[in-house]
Formats: C-alpha cells, structure tokens, sequence
C-alpha cells in the first residue's frame, strides 16, 4: 500500500538528497483541478523535467521521502533478493561466495539452532569486561574485543594510507562508537540520549541486572557519553582537515592519554607501530579524562553495551526480544535474513551482483565515458584563465595520476571462512569469525603501501565515492545498473545520468578540500602557489555566496559553508560533462538526463532537517543552482534576463 504525495505544490518544489537505480516508476497519469500546470524551463527546470514525477508521483507507505535514487535501490535489492534465493536452492563450491551466503542466509534462519547456540560466546566477552577491576586491564578489554569480536568502543582504531605520506598505511584512531548516533542526537535533540540509555538499559537487564538498577546505571552511561560528546568537534568541522592532521609519536600518544599506559593499549589492538593519527583530540583528550578508576561502572556498563550492539542481529531470536520492538518481530523473516546478509557479506554479495550486472559491453562504454569526461576535464583546466601554469601542471598531473575502479572487484578474497552447518557451524561464531576476520586485516596492513586496486565499498551500495588519500574514485555496480545507463536511451541522455556521478566523484580531486592534495594523495597545503590557492579561496567565497542565496519553497536558504565541497563537485561536474559537445539536441539530451535523476518527493520537515544537517544541497538546487550557472543551458532553453532560471553572468560560478 502506498500514501499519496504531499501538497502538489510542495512537491513541485521540494526535493530529498539520496543516491541511484531505474528511473522512478510512473503510476498512470491523472488529471486534477489541484495540480498546478507544469512550469516552463525557465521558471524551474527541475520541475519542468520531473513533472510527471513530482504532480503523480507517491511515497511508499510508511516512508516519507521517495526518489530516483530509492528506486534504484529497490531495483537492486530486488536483484540481490533472487541472488540469495538462487545460492540457496544451489549446491554452490565450497568456499566460494555463494555458499558464503547460502550458509549465512539458512543460519539466520534457522531460529532453533541459534537458540541451541546461545549467547555464551557474546556473554564471555561481557564476563571478560565485569572481571577487569582496573582501567589498564579494561582497556586490554577493549583491544582483545576489538581484534577478536571486531567491537570497537571508546577506541576506535582504523588503518589509511598515511595523511601526510599516502606511500605508506598508518594507524587512525577515529570517533569512539556512539551506538549509531551522531554528536547532534545529544546535543540538538533528545533522541541520542533517550536511544542510548534505552539500549544501555536493556543490555543491563539482558545480563540479569535488576530493572531499577539498569535504569539507574543506564542513565549514568549517557551521562558519561553525553560528556564526550560536548567535547567532540562538529559534523561542520569534519571536512576542515587542518583539525584531523594531528600526528603522534608514543611519546606524545602517552601525553594525550595520561591515564592508561598507551604502549599496553598499543599491544592490546595489534598495532605495533610509533605512529598514530588523532582524528578528534578534543574528544580523545575527553576520554582520558574520563578511563578513571571513578568511572568503571559506567565504563563497564558501556562497553558490554558495545558488544550487544554489535551482534544484536545474531543474538539467539529467545534473546533478543527485549532489544525488539513489536515491529520488528512483525517483519518478514525472509526478508529479514536477506538484508541480513547483504549486511555482514556486503562485499561478497556485491561482487557476485557485479558478475550479473557488469557486461563486458557496459564496462567499455562506462570505461570509454570516464575517459571522455576526464578529458573534458583536462581541456577545461588548460584554459582556465584563474589558473597558473604551474596549477594547471599539477591539476593534469592529479588527473593522470588518478585510480578509477568501476563495477566490482574481480579479484576479492575474504580474509575469513565460513562454516557450513553440516560441519557444525553455528550463525553466531561465523558472524564473529567474519568481524574479527576483517579486523585482523586491517591490522596486518599497517606500514604496508595502500593497495589502490582494493575496493572500499561494496558493489550493492547505491552511491559512488572519492577518496582523498588514494586519489582514486569508485564507480559501484548499482550504479551503473539500466537506470543510469539505458542502450534503448540517447548515449547523450545516459551521459547526462551516469556521468553526473561520474564527473562529481572526479571533481571532488579538485574541491574545497581535494584542492589542498597533491597528486599521490598527500595532504599539501603548499602544493599549489599561493596565487593559485588565493584564487581558490575567492572561487569558494563566491560559491558560497551563491548557494547562500538560493531559495526553496521561497523561505529556506541553502548553507553554502557547509556544502561548498560538494556545491563544487556539482558544478564542476556538469560544467565537464556540457562542455564534451556543442550540438544544441545533445546538449538539450544531456540537460534532461542531469535532471531526471535527482526527482524525488519529501515531506518539507526533511527539506528543512536536510538544509540544517546535510553537506548536499537539496536535490531541487543539485539541478536548477548548477545548470543556472551553465552559459549552454541558456542557449538550449533561450532563457533571459526577467526568467526565475537566469542568473547574470557575473554571478554564475564556474570551477573552470
């Protein structure tokens, strides 16, 4: 069953932020004296081209945003859903990949053996942390969970190509695990607080503490989290790298957390090296201030919290309830154990995907796209006229240098094993063999060289992403499924689609952030001229200028400080992809499939939370903000001077 759309009104002028899959499903059209007629190209743009989607549209039931990226989503959870149906009925290779979630999948749903199992392995762990009677013993604790549960807690240690020299991996001790929320939850609403000490509370009572008691202690764990969090920096303050770059030696590392002994801590998570990168010392230095003796039953409390929330999925289903609202023991279990297992094998299920989507004939020509779109690129920084020489030496460099991975891993291997029930494998021990497998890993890989042919994410997230250190981009299977490339569609139109994604993702190399990494991924701020970084800096005023001035619904103004970053890789992307041709009808094409796929359908409390929160800019702006500042779509759309899409060309931003 699916709600009806809001306001007709509202929809033509509001738009969600997602990702990608076919182009949203039309019910049939209807007339009504309440919908508004269709505005012109030159009014709005993005509701010319959506139209059809924005006035007939609906939102599933239950949700309440609904878009070209959520229907691509359902398209390849679809996919993926007769995937675990065929490894299921098979009598897959051992070992392989699909007997990997052949197993996972029949485990999960095998209710009577994971009662038979239990939680005594979880519930060890727990043991292991209530015996600890000093902070030093609870943070060995914390390292032994860590590389054998992979339950990370107040210590949350990651391994990345080195900040300041990508030849090599170094140690990230990144945020401590906040059981799913953000520093906003505790410091803007209530919901943090209320979730946590609701889990906390449970978990207590799990492990047979008294309810009055749990209650009690509960609420000092969130008070002890709540303390962290007000000394932990703002999601605005995480893309300013000048504050993650904080570089410690052991010496220092022991300074900074002056109450635990660092080099036992060290052994403790497997990492034997001199070299850590701190990615919050406000909050690291708000966590030493609090692993005092004082606080060990908070500190007990919320690591046993730890580990339930990381297995609560594969606790016995007798267990469990007490984690479980009434609707989640209402959801289909098929279903359940799918999501499951797209879950916890994300990467194996996605290069099984990626063998089923990825056609030799669609990887050459997304192959042949990302090179036409670089070049693109290449010809617009040559003739950038805010450039030096010297910048755009480097800028080609970067680009020439830069790792582009499509569709899926060929070559993945699983750093774990999973036992079939018939040789006695049980879900639980084969869900903690899969985290500690990764985990140990990714210690094995510190002061190893980055591998840039190794994916990050899996080939079933519907998303695409760059990354700074590796100065690569990767382009997943579900995004090169038929709703972003079509062969039945004009090539200029899916160039539109897919090479959006494309073009964002590259441009990022040269945004608000990548602008200050040279060519192998080091974090340089002198890497370009001053000249040429002042240029850039006037570039970024103007941008946010422009984006602070955008309007939706004709009262919210977009945050242009906090989505600069990606307001750039929009603009540059688009500038890129209209810039491949000068024929007027490939250009219109092109224009289109820009457009269509970021429709979608909201309900205006989101438009708003997204204006406050997300570093995107609402859909809406990602289409009518960019094209506005394109001279070609003036031409195609003869658009003037009086027209709402008009911007002078004074004020239209160009990255390029």
């Amino acid at each position: 069953m699916r709600k009806k759309m809001l306001p007709i009104l509202l929809a033509l002028a509001i738009l969600s932020c997602s990702a990608c899959s076919e182009v949203p499903s039309m019910p049939e059209l209807k007339t009504s004296k309440n919908t508004p007629p269709r505005p012109s190209a030159e009014e709005n743009y993005y509701g010319n081209i959506n139209y059809d989607y924005l006035s007939q549209g609906q939102i599933p039931y239950g949700q309440d945003r609904y878009g070209f990226y959520d229907n691509v989503f359902d398209e390849m959870e679809r996919c993926v859903c007769d995937i675990i149906d065929r490894c299921v009925k098979s009598d897959p290779e051992s070992g392989s990949f699909e007997e990997m979630v052949r197993e996972i999948y029949s485990q999960y749903m095998d209710a009577d053996a994971r009662n038979e199992a239990g939680a005594d392995i979880l519930l060890q762990g727990a043991y292991m942390v209530e015996s600890c009677s000093t902070v030093d013993e609870l943070v060995s604790t914390m390292g032994f969970l860590y590389r054998n549960y992979g339950v990370s807690s107040f210590f949350k240690p990651d391994v990345m190509a080195d900040i300041l020299d990508t030849s090599v991996n170094t140690m990230y001790l990144m945020n401590m695990n906040t059981l799913g929320n953000m520093k906003e939850n505790f410091t803007r609403t209530d919901a943090g607080p209320e979730e946590i000490g609701k889990f906390v509370d449970n978990t207590l009572k799990a492990v047979k503490v008294e309810p009055d008691e749990a209650k009690q202690r509960a609420k000092n764990v969130v008070r002890l989290i709540n303390e962290i969090m007000l000394a932990t920096m703002d999601s605005d303050e995480m893309s300013d790298m000048e504050k993650h770059t904080n570089v410690y030696d052991r010496e220092r590392l022991g300074s900074l957390f002056s109450n635990v002994d660092t080099d036992n801590m060290l052994r403790a998570f497997g990492f034997d090296t001199d070299r850590c990168i701190v990615y919050d010392e406000g909050q690291a230095a708000k966590i030493n201030e609090l692993l005092i003796q004082e606080n060990m039953r908070e500190l007990k409390d919320y690591m046993i919290s730890c580990i339930m929330y990381e297995y609560i999925r594969v606790l016995p289903p007798s267990y469990s309830e007490s984690f479980s609202s009434l609707s989640d023991f209402e959801k289909d279990a098929d279903d359940d154990a799918k999501r499951f297992v797209c879950d916890i094998l994300d990467m194996e299920v996605g290069v099984i995907y990626g063998r089923e989507i990825c056609t030799d004939e669609l990887m050459d020509t997304v192959s042949k796209m990302v090179s036409q779109i670089q070049d693109s690129c290449r010809e617009l920084i040559r003739n950038c006229e805010r450039l030096s020489d010297d910048a755009k030496e480097k800028y080609i460099r970067k680009m020439d240098s830069m790792s582009v991975l499509l569709g899926y891993n060929k070559n993945m291997t699983s750093p774990f094993t999973v036992t079939p029930a018939r040789n006695g494998g049980k879900l639980i021990e084969n869900v903690i063999a899969i985290k500690s497998g990764r985990k140990q890993k990714l210690i094995s890989s510190v002061g190893k060289a980055p591998d840039k042919s190794e994916w990050q994410m899996p080939s079933i997230e519907v998303n695409a992403t760059y990354y700074q250190l590796d100065n690569k981009f990767e382009i997943p299977a579900a995004v090169m499924s038929k709703a972003f490339f079509d062969p039945a569609d004009n090539e200029y139109y899916n160039l539109g689609k897919i090479g959006y994604v494309i073009g964002h993702e590259m441009s990022h190399a040269f945004d608000s952030n990548g602008f200050q990494y040279d060519e192998k991924g080091n974090y340089n701020t002198e890497w370009l001229l001053e000249e040429d970084r002042e240029r850039y800096r006037q570039l970024m005023d103007k941008a946010t200028e422009y984006y602070n001035n955008v309007k939706l619904l004709d009262m919210y103004n977009i945050k242009g400080n906090v989505t600069l970053a990606e307001n750039l890789a929009d603009l540059s992307s688009v500038q890129c992809l209209l810039n491949i041709t000068d024929d007027e009808e490939n250009l219109r094409h092109m224009l289109e499939g820009i457009a269509v796929q970021w429709a979608s359908l909201t309900i205006v409390k989101n438009l708003v939370k997204d204006i406050n929160n997300e570093i995107h800019s609402p859909n809406e702006a990602r289409v009518n903000a960019v094209v506005s500042c394109m001279d070609q779509f003036y031409g195609v759309y003869d658009v003037k001077e009086g027209d709402k899409m008009y911007v002078a060309p004074e004020n239209r931003v160009k990255v390029w």
